[in-house]
Parts: structure tokens; C-alpha cells; sequence
């Protein structure tokens, strides 16, 4: 697949473009005029998730078109709105914005039914290709976005000691060496869906260390955070333990006067509560004694009236019986009547005696009662003054103990973070003599060993000769070796490693990598796409990072680098965004554009009205 154009449209402005042939197309021009704009266009046009970061020139424009042929010839145009969303695919390469029916519309995500991702693998034959993504045998299917990485390498991750396979993200390192593989071997991980590894078998000891490395990698970033190595935490938790025990002496002194007095007033709150209660059940009793006290009026008030009627009736002849209401004639007093006038005055007069007794009784109670509680509200009024006098001697307590409660609080969370630190350092190390039992290659992990299960030594040096070849091509200084270190997943020339070199030969080196790894793929039909951009593959022209960058500005190195580019045969394409400016015999070819900055002179930059911003 190669790309034709670049198109970013809106519907009252001029459209922005910039096209693209077979073989070398360089884009060059300093700062701020679009060149890397550019390549974050392309790969959001590809499927990245998010659209390139807002900028002033193209807040009038809301469709980016993307022209592309596929390797089998066929014309396609690739159309997305810059707020996002599904792409649309046209036929043939049309630069015209699409009406609303136009084409048809695939998912930016690969696990849609109709994906781009999964339109694009098609193309590369690599259509339900899977991918390791553990060593114990997980895999996931391949996305276009795993090998894209390896077509669009943006100006930060050119200069990058990053290894070009990799991301630097740990927990996908697996996966992106598997992808790596299966570019270089045209061979992918679906036989682990068939049978996963025998537990027998190396890739069980991967496993193991892959699940080690990980708990390293987290107990690792939390060590970090700290500035202080083993000795000095032990000795320092030594020495918190001593402050620690005299903190403790130190509090205990003085909450000595202060638990007293909250003993004390504790005690009297009990006793208060204790009174008030008393005094609640007295005032009830009282009120239940009165109402007792106006029954006995009332039953004194009726034996009396019995008494002084029963008197009376025996003083008179008695023609009617006061009892039962009949005349003497007829009276029977064994049959009609139960009783006699003097047997009743005599009860009641026994009653009201009776009476006047339990009256007495109840008096004395009573006053009793009204005595106690005097004595209870007297007792009440003494507490009170006596809390409040406590309170004011605790209050007097509360600063000094609160002081020395926060310096004892203080040192025993200096204690807790010091144990801590050391019971991840504990865990670390354990961790580490675990890693040791596994009997691993130094500087081996377990996506190593895996790679090392799949990738021989024969394929690799093959693509090492491939790259050895591409910068023995730029005159590139002591070119004479490269070697894979299979590790790090990176080169190393003439036996010094790319990460050990400044940030402009890290850029060339990586630039090699990635136009060797599209030689290789390509020639040998692996899943490439076929075109790669690189975005300031010769900073070190432009910002020199060591004495090794400033040698090579002194050499021919880039002339002959871009006389290699345009050798590249059509079937490749390599797009170059840079801002070191380029030899003369290629600035004249209609295959590099120039972006001046100026509005005036020549062609400001990506967008036409003003200086774009990158």
C-alpha cells in the first residue's frame, strides 16, 4: 500500500493538500509549518483513536481525505471527520467531499464486524493473524494498529532510547515483540489456540518470570519514590524505634494529670446523672402520693357523713328501718335486712381509724421525700460548679496534650512509611532471589524468551545485515557490524548500543531500522504496509545532542542518506518530514516540497492561509 495525497477540507475554505508519489518524498522547512501536523493526519485517517490536537489553521476544516493504492493496484480514498467517528471508504482517489450516501462507512475499531483495521489487514494478507500476549500462552488477534507503529514513527519516538520494537510499556511488551516476530517470519501465534505450551517446556519458566517481573516492575516504581537506600532506612527505623519510646514516656507523663482529672470528672457526670435521676422518680412518686393523699380526704369526708347519719337514725323512734325502708309492722330484720345501724357506725368508725393511720404514714413519706430532695437539689447545685472547675483545669491540660500526642502521632507515621518502604524493599529482594532460582540469562525477561523461542538467530542476523547494509549506503562512521540484541530488543553498531549513543545518532539509527525492516518485509511478502514516515530522522544536523552528533554534522552523511532514499525502487515509499535543509539536486524534484514559514515566499506551509502550527 502506498499513499497518493493528503486533503483536509472544510465547507467555506480552501483546501489543504500535499501529494505523494512512489519512492522518496521529503517535506522539509522549519518549525511550526505543518510537516509533523502531517503525519499525525495520516495516522488518524488510519484508525488512530483520537483526532491530532486542535490547531488555529484548521478550525475552519472538519474532513481529513487520505488517498491510498493497494498493492494489488486498486484506488481507494480514506475520508474522517476531525471530531471523530467511523471512516469512510470511497472508491477510486476522489478529492471531492462525499455526499452524505457516498462510499461506505467501516469502524476506526479493529473489533467492529466492518473495520478499517480489518479492511487493511485483508490487504496484507493478514486477515485473523493472532498475536502472543503472555508467556503462559495468551493471544489476542492482530490489529493494524500493531504494525502501523512500525510505518509511522513520529519525531519523539525517533530520539527515543526505546527500543524500536517496543513501546516501553511493560505490560504490552509481549505482544509487540510477537508482532515484531511475526514481521519478520510471516508466522503468527495461532498454534498456542490450538495448544497451549506444554508445562514441560521453557515457556513455562516465562510464565514464571513474566508473573515475577511484573510484581518487580510495580514493587520497583514504588521503591522509587523514595531517596533512600536499605541502610539507611534500616538505621533510620532503628532510630525512629528510640524516639518512638521516648515519645510514648514523653505523652504518658503528660496525659498522667489529664486522665485524672477526666477520671474525676467522669465519676462526678456519673454521680449528676445518678441525682437527676432520683430526682425524676421522687417528683413522680410525689405527684402519685398527693393524688393518694386527696383519696384519703375523700374516703375520710364519707365515713364521716356515715358516722354522724348512723347517730342520728339512733336517736329517733324508728318507725321505718333506715336500711331497708320498712315500717315497724312489717319489719323482719333476720330476712329483709343484712344489718343494723350501730354495726355500720361501728365499721366506719374502725375504717376512718384505719384510715388515719395509713394518712399519718403516708405523710411522713411524703415529707421524706421532700426532704431527700432538697438534699438531691442541694447535691446538684454542688456538682455543677465542680464539672465546670474540672473542665477548666482539662482545658488547661488539652494544649500540652495534644502537643505531645502529634509529635508521638508524627513519629509513628515516620515509623509505619520507613516499614513500609522496607517491607517493598524485603519484597523486592525476594522477589529477586526468586527471579535468580529461575536460572534466567541476565538482562533476559520473559518476552525475551519468547522471542528467543521463535526468532532464531539466522533471522535476525539476516535483518541485522539488512540495516548493516542501509547505513553502509549514508557513509554512516564505523558501520562495519550490527548485531540484534535480542535483550533489548535493539541494535547495537560496531558493538556500542543505540541507546548508548545522543539523540541525533539514536534518530539515524532508528531511521535505518525502520526503512531495513521495510526492505525486508516487503521483499520477502511479509505483512509491511509498505510506505513509512519518518518524521526528523536528522535532528542531529539540527540539534546536536553529543561530540558523536556534532562529528557526523561534519561528514556527508545526509547528502548521501537522501541520495539512498531516492534509489528506492517504486515498490517502496518513504515520506521524510524534516527541517534540516536538503541537497540541492533534490530540492528542485517535484518529489520535496519546501515549507518556507513566509506567506509570501513560496509555500508557507500544510495549510494555505498562514503559518501552521505543528
Amino acid at each position: 500500500m502506498q499513499l497518493r495525497f493528503l486533503l483536509v477540507t472544510g465547507p467555506n475554505s480552501a483546501p489543504a493538500t500535499i501529494d505523494f508519489v512512489a519512492g522518496l518524498n521529503v517535506i522539509y522547512g522549519g518549525s511550526n509549518t505543518g510537516k509533523s501536523h502531517i503525519l499525525r493526519l495520516i495516522d488518524y485517517c488510519l484508525g488512530a483513536r483520537k483526532p491530532p490536537e486542535s490547531i488555529t489553521e484548521q478550525a475552519e476544516y472538519d474532513l481529513v481525505h487520505l488517498g491510498i493504492v493497494l498493492d494489488d493496484g486498486t484506488k481507494k480514498t480514506l475520508v474522517r471527520a476531525l471530531k471523530g467517528g467511523d471512516v469512510k471508504l470511497l472508491d477510486g482517489l476522489s478529492r471531492e467531499r462525499p455526499a452524505p450516501k457516498q462510499g461506505i462507512s467501516i469502524s476506526a475499531k479493529h473489533g467492529a464486524k466492518e473495520s478499517l483495521s480489518k479492511f487493511l489487514l485483508a490487504q496484507l494478507n493478514a486477515s485473523g493473524k493472532r498475536i502472543q500476549t503472555s508467556a503462559s500462552g495468551g493471544t489476542r488477534d492482530l490489529s493494524y494498529r500493531d504494525i502501523e507503529r512500525f510505518a509511522i514513527v513520529n519525531e519523539t519516538k525517533i530520539q527515543e532510547a526505546t527500543s524500536p520494537v517496543l513501546t516501553g510499556q511493560y505490560v504490552t511488551k509481549t505482544a509487540e515483540v510477537s508482532v515484531f516476530k511475526y514481521l519478520l517470519t510471516g508466522v503468527d501465534d495461532s498454534a498456542l489456540d490450538l495448544a497451549k505450551p506444554d508445562p514441560g517446556q521453557p515457556l513455562r519458566q516465562a510464565a514464571q518470570l513474566e508473573l515475577i517481573d511484573r510484581q518487580l516492575q510495580k514493587l520497583e516504581q514504588d521503591i522509587s519514590e523514595s531517596d533512600q537506600d536499605y541502610e539507611q532506612l534500616e538505621q533510620l527505623d532503628v532510630t525512629l524505634d528510640g524516639e518512638l519510646a521516648k515519645s510514648f514516656s514523653i505523652q504518658e507523663a503528660a496525659e498522667r494529670d489529664y486522665r485524672t482529672l477526666t477520671g474525676q470528672r467522669r465519676e462526678l457526670r456519673r454521680e449528676y446523672e445518678s441525682v437527676q435521676d432520683r430526682l425524676d422518680e421522687i417528683d413522680t412518686l410525689q405527684a402519685r402520693f398527693i393524688l393518694l393523699a386527696q383519696h384519703y380526704d375523700s374516703d375520710r369526708e364519707r365515713l364521716a357523713s356515715v358516722i354522724e347519719a348512723g347517730t342520728l337514725f339512733a336517736l329517733e323512734d324508728g318507725q321505718v328501718c333506715p336500711i331497708c325502708g320498712a315500717e315497724a309492722e312489717h319489719h323482719r330484720p333476720d330476712f329483709t335486712c343484712d344489718g343494723n345501724v350501730e354495726q355500720i357506725v361501728e365499721a366506719a368508725r374502725a375504717e376512718a381509724a384505719e384510715l388515719r393511720g395509713r394518712a399519718h404514714e403516708l405523710a411522713l413519706t411524703m415529707q421524706g421525700l421532700f426532704e431527700e430532695r432538697a438534699e438531691l437539689r442541694h447535691r446538684a447545685g454542688e456538682i455543677l460548679p465542680e464539672l465546670d472547675a474540672l473542665q477548666g483545669d482539662i482545658l488547661r491540660e488539652v494544649p500540652s496534650v495534644q502537643s505531645v500526642r502529634s509529635q508521638t502521632n508524627n513519629v509513628v507515621q515516620q515509623k509505619l512509611a520507613v516499614q513500609k518502604e522496607l517491607d517493598l524493599i524485603r519484597r523486592r529482594n525476594e522477589l529477586v532471589s526468586q527471579r535468580a532460582e529461575l536460572g534466567v540469562i541476565p538482562g533476559y525477561d520473559s518476552s525475551t524468551m519468547v522471542a528467543a523461542q521463535t526468532l532464531d538467530g539466522a533471522i535476525l542476523d539476516e535483518f541485522s545485515q539488512v540495516i548493516e547494509s542501509e547505513l553502509q549506503s549514508w557513509d554512516f562512521p564505523n558501520a562495519r557490524r550490527v548485531f540484534f540484541d535480542l535483550p533489548k530488543m535493539d541494535i547495537s553498531v560496531a558493538g556500542k548500543a543505540r541507546a548508548s549513543n545522543g539523540k541525533g545518532v539514536m534518530a539515524l539509527l532508528h531511521g535505518a531500522f525502520s526503512i531495513a525492516l521495510m526492505r525486508f518485509c516487503r521483499d520477502r511478502d511479509r505483512a509491511h504496509p509498505g510506505f513509512l514516515v519518518l518524521d526528523s530522522v536528522f535532528v542531529t544536523y539540527r540539534d546536536p545532542d553529543d561530540l558523536e552528533d556534532i562529528a557526523i554534522q561534519n561528514t556527508p552523511l545526509k547528502d548521501k542518506a537522501f541520495r539512498a532514499f531516492s534509489d528506492l525502487p517504486d515498490d517502496y515509499q518513504l515520506i521524510v518530514l524534516d527541517n534540516v535543509d536538503v541537497p540541492d539536486w533534490l530540492a528542485s524534484q517535484s518529489r520535496c516540497t519546501h515549507f518556507t514559514g513566509q506567506p509570501s515566499v513560496g509555500r508557507a506551509g500544510f495549510f494555505p492561509s498562514v503559518t501552521n502550527q505543528q
